[in-house]
């Protein structure tokens, strides 16, 4: 079973962002310092793409049992619980929620960009689901292809979002990049002198790659940067060079299997 994440919602959405140029049939210019190219199949034909959204609007939000939950960015109770509301279509309910905090900017006049920003990504439960929460930084920064000056929120150090009243239920989220930093190809080094970093800040820079997060260790990101790996082909580099992998997390023995082969236990 597949759940929707931020990037099938953006394509969705209609919406052209840095890495679905493939999408419209398009080249793009995504690899640091290159020219535009696509390592991906490109999507030439109007049949593609309506089979392609046909899929990706049949995808759910988010999964959930008595002892695992799993969702793309972030799970916050308050979120889930207006989405088990909801009826239609996630671009009907993405539509609603954006139409209602819009409203609410207009009636209240706010002006703030950053504000405008963080209110449309923190109070639609969708984009909380998919793409997660959002906080105001102070130095802006580049990622994504923009500058930006709102950041993801570590959520998973917020006890009562992580725990939700049970410290026996486990999240499994992916979106947030994690690698494997110990098995960088030396190679790597040789094309890039001072080491390479991916867009983005490290989002758990006090944590293993196979460590639980939080305080209670009640939550498991599985996405090892395997979104990445378009940055390993532009080097002419082997899957993996710069600490990337595609994992599943297998339950209930908490071991993290890797596609190289190996495997490891959730810390």
């Amino acid at each position: 079973q597949c759940i929707l994440g931020n990037h099938e919602l953006n394509l969705l959405r209609g919406k052209r962002k840095h890495g679905n140029h493939w999408f419209y049939g398009e080249t793009e210019s995504i690899c640091k310092g290159s020219k535009a190219i696509s390592f991906q199949k490109l999507a030439k034909d109007e049949s593609t793409r309506k089979e392609i959204l046909d899929f990706l609007g049949s995808l759910p939000v988010a999964l959930e049992r008595k002892d695992v939950r799993v969702v793309h960015a972030a799970w916050k109770d308050e979120m889930i619980g207006l989405l088990r509301e909801c009826s239609g279509t996630v671009l009907d309910v993405f539509t609603e929620y954006e139409d209602k905090i819009n409203k609410e900017i207009e009636r209240k006049k706010i002006s703030d960009k950053d504000l405008i920003e963080l209110m449309r990504q923190n109070q639609n439960p969708v984009k909380v689901c998919t793409s997660g929460l959002e906080c105001k930084v102070e130095e802006k920064f580049y990622a994504g292809g923009k500058w930006r000056t709102t950041d993801r929120y570590k959520w998973w150090e917020d006890a009562t979002s992580t725990v939700s009243g049970s410290a026996s239920v486990l999240t499994v989220v992916g979106h947030y990049w994690r690698r494997n930093m110990d098995r960088i190809n030396p190679k790597v080094f040789e094309i890039h002198k001072e080491g390479f970093e991916p867009t983005g800040k490290d989002m758990f820079p006090n944590y293993g790659p196979f460590a639980l997060l939080g305080p209670s260790k009640s939550v498991m990101c599985v996405d090892y940067a395997a979104g990445v790996r378009y940055e390993e082909r532009g080097m002419g580099l082997p899957e993996g060079s710069i600490g990337t992998n595609m994992g599943a997390l297998r339950l209930p023995e908490m071991v993290v299997v890797l596609d190289d082969g190996t495997d490891a236990k959730c810390e």
